[in-house]
């Protein structure tokens, strides 16, 4: 697969012609500087834009060059979370085998609240259809109005839980990892018409939060990840912000799809393993900088996770 600049390419994509049009997988690569991403572009229709994002990282800005483009947008999420904004106040979030449907909405970026989030979108820009598209999607009985009209509402995204053929399709474009055109066509074609021509089902009740209720979800984030060798209860926070414990755990789950305690413990795991590799600090060191005062239950905890006592898994990485 080529590699090239998101800078580069992607951003620019819609000032002539898409530029990732040729008979190849693409995959262009763009570092920030608290990660990157991986954009696998599969070739299918001009106009219709299969794109594969592999994110790591928690802010991937827009570009607002795509903000006059009359785009149409179809994200199926194979893992991670990811949060849209549905109207000026309100978020809602694309979780594992969730897919949203809706015209493009301008904003400044998105957010992926657990840094890592892996999933297809289909960019659908009927003004670049050519008379091979139109006839492809018309052999297929695919009527793009249709799709627009069945899927279009007030906030601009409908979200869905998808079904377990639609998945199928999906998963194996995704684990067949050089498909050829014609099993991107065949798959491609398979889930629009599906979308198009089934009955839609019940919107998703996923968990939606206002602007303020997601701002005091990161701020959680932010205190309890500041230093993960401290122990700072919800009931602290609470009170820092006059609202009810209740309610801000009840905004961090619905926004990083955990509780803050499982989101502490994934945290304080992850860091240890990499001091773990990375340096030759005393286990009962990485505990206490990982907010385990026992190392005993240190080991336990770790174990429990990884598979293996720490000293173990310093003797693997080491080999």
């Amino acid at each position: 697969m080529k590699k090239d600049s998101f800078a580069d390419s992607f951003i620019n994509t819609f000032n002539d012609n898409f530029p990732i049009m040729g008979e190849e997988i693409i995959t262009l690569h763009h570092d920030f500087d608290e990660g990157y991403i991986d954009n696998t572009f599969y070739p299918f229709l001009p106009g219709i834009y299969v794109c594969l994002n592999d994110v790591h990282a928690k802010n991937i800005p827009m570009n607002a060059h795509l903000s006059d483009k009359n785009l149409f947008l179809i994200n199926y999420c194979i893992s991670g979370r990811c949060e849209f904004m549905i109207s000026d106040n309100v978020f809602k979030y694309v979780k594992a085998n969730y897919t949203s449907m809706g015209s493009y909405t301008v904003r400044d970026e998105f957010f992926y609240p657990s840094g890592y989030y892996l999933g297809f979108e289909i960019f659908i820009y009927k003004e670049m259809f050519t008379k091979e598209t139109d006839n492809i999607l018309n052999a297929f009985n695919i009527d793009i109005d249709k799709l627009f009209t069945k899927y279009n509402n007030k906030e601009k995204l409908v979200l869905l839980e998808t079904d377990i053929n639609t998945e199928k399709l999906w998963l194996e474009l995704y684990n067949n990892r050089c498909p050829d055109k014609g099993l991107i066509r065949l798959n491609i074609l398979k889930i629009l018409h599906s979308f198009i021509n089934s009955e839609i089902s019940a919107p998703s009740n996923s968990s939606y939060l206002t602007k303020n209720q997601a701002g005091l979800a990161k701020k959680v984030q932010e205190i309890i990840s500041k230093d993960i060798s401290k122990h700072i209860s919800m009931r602290e926070i609470s009170e820092m912000y006059n609202i009810s414990e209740t309610s801000l755990k009840n905004y961090f789950t619905a926004m990083f799809g955990m509780t803050v305690s499982e989101y502490m413990l994934s945290l304080r795991l992850e860091k240890a393993a990499e001091l773990i590799t990375d340096s030759r600090l005393p286990i009962s060191e990485i505990a206490s900088l990982c907010g385990y005062s026992n190392q005993g239950r240190f080991a336990r905890v770790f174990k429990s996770h990884y598979g293996m006592l720490p000293l173990e898994y310093r003797h693997n990485a080491a080999n």
